[in-house]
C-alpha cells in the first residue's frame, strides 16, 4: 500500500476538498491559494500548483479540515515542552482520522539569519531549544501507532534564496555544535520516523548524497533507524546558471537514500545506469529497498 504523506508546516496541509476513489481518496484543489500567485516566482509555479482535474460526474464531493497550529518559534517561545507534546498529540490524531502517515515536519533548522524566509517554521538559534522542541512534538505525533514525523532539513539550511543551488561552507566543530546537535537531540529522545535531507550543498557535496553525513553521523553515531528521503526535487525552478550539478537519484541511493521525492522517469533510468556502470551496486539498491518496505509496512500494521 502506499505511504500516505501531508506537508506542514504548522498542523497538516491537506486539501480540503475530496473524493474517494477505489485507489483511495483524491483531492482536487490546488495546493496553494490563489491570494499567493502574485508573491511566488512564476519559474515552475504552473508544474507545483496546476489546476486539478474536476472529479467525476456523480462522486460524493467530501471536506475535511485541519487545525492550524502555532508556528514552530512560538512553540518554542512557550519554554513549555508539554504544550509541544500535546501539539504533536493532537496532529497524529488527526493524521489517523484522515489516513496519514507520515507528516512531513517538524523542520529544526538554526535561526542563523533573521532574513531566513523560512524562519517562522524552525524553532531557535538555540541547537538545544530546537533538538528538545522536535523531540516533543515527534514523542507527541508518534504516540500513535499508526503516525510518523520527518524532521528536516538536514543540515544547514539558513537560506531560501538560492536555496536549490547554495552551497553551506561550514567547519566540522560548527557543523557539529551548531547545526546537527539538535537532530541528533531529536533522534535520540524519540525516534523520529524518517528524516528528509536539504536542498543545499555542504563544501561541495549535496547533502542527500553525503556519506558522512548519512551513514557515519545519521546512522552510525545518532543511530537514526528511519526512513532517509531527499526535499522534493523540483529541477524546473532549479537556477540553471548554477556552478553544481544536480542531486542525482542514483547518487542519493548509492549511500543509502531509501526515497528520492518526488520522483520521475529520468530518475529511474539514471539508476539502472548506474547498475550498470558499477557506481550503485545491486546489493545497496536492495537494501534501500528491502529498509524502506519493512519501514512503510510497520506503518499499515
Amino acid at each position: 500500500k502506499p505511504l500516505v504523506m501531508a506537508d506542514g508546516p504548522a498542523g497538516l496541509r491537506l486539501s480540503k476538498d475530496w473524493y474517494e476513489t477505489e485507489n483511495g481518496p483524491v483531492g482536487f484543489v490546488a495546493s496553494i491559494p490563489e491570494s499567493l500567485n502574485d508573491l511566488i516566482p512564476k519559474a515552475g509555479l504552473w508544474l507545483i500548483n496546476k489546476p486539478k482535474k474536476k472529479p467525476p460526474v456523480g462522486v460524493e464531493i467530501r471536506h475535511h479540515y485541519a487545525t492550524a497550529l502555532p508556528i514552530g518559534t512560538a512553540i518554542a517561545q512557550s519554554w513549555n515542552l508539554s504544550f509541544a507534546e500535546q501539539c504533536g498529540n493532537l496532529v497524529g490524531d488527526e493524521m489517523e482520522r484522515m489516513g496519514i502517515q507520515l507528516w512531513l515536519a517538524p523542520a529544526l533548522n538554526i535561526h542563523r539569519d533573521i532574513r531566513c524566509g523560512r524562519n517562522f517554521e524552525y524553532y531557535s538559534e538555540d541547537p538545544m531549544l530546537s533538538g528538545l522542541f522536535a523531540a516533543a512534538i515527534t514523542r507527541g505525533v508518534q504516540s500513535h501507532p499508526s503516525c510518523g514525523v520527518t524532521i528536516k532539513h538536514f543540515a544547514a539550511n539558513n537560506q531560501e534564496t538560492n536555496r536549490y543551488n547554495s552551497n553551506s561552507i561550514v567547519s566540522e566543530r560548527a557543523l557539529r555544535e551548531i547545526y546537527l546537535r539538535g537532530f541528533g537531540i531529536c533522534i535520540r529522545e524519540a525516534q523520529p520516523k524518517a528524516i528528509m535531507t536539504s536542498y543545499n550543498l555542504i563544501n561541495g557535496i549535496h547533502t542527500s548524497e553525503h556519506p558522512g553525513l548519512l551513514q557515519d553521523i545519521l546512522r552510525g553515531e545518532f543511530g537514526f533507524d528511519g526512513i532517509i528521503m531527499t526535499d522534493w526535487v523540483i529541477r524546473a525552478m532549479k537556477n540553471k546558471d548554477s556552478i553544481y550539478p544536480d542531486a542525482d537519484a542514483a547518487h542519493v541511493a548509492a549511500v543509502g537514500g531509501e526515497l528520492f521525492m518526488p520522483g520521475c522517469k529520468d530518475d529511474a533510468v539514471s539508476m539502472r545506469k548506474a547498475i550498470r556502470s558499477g557506481l550503485l551496486s545491486r546489493q545497496q539498491l536492495e537494501k534501500n529497498v528491502s529498509g524502506l518496505v519493512r519501514k512503510i509496512r510497520a506503518f499499515q500494521t
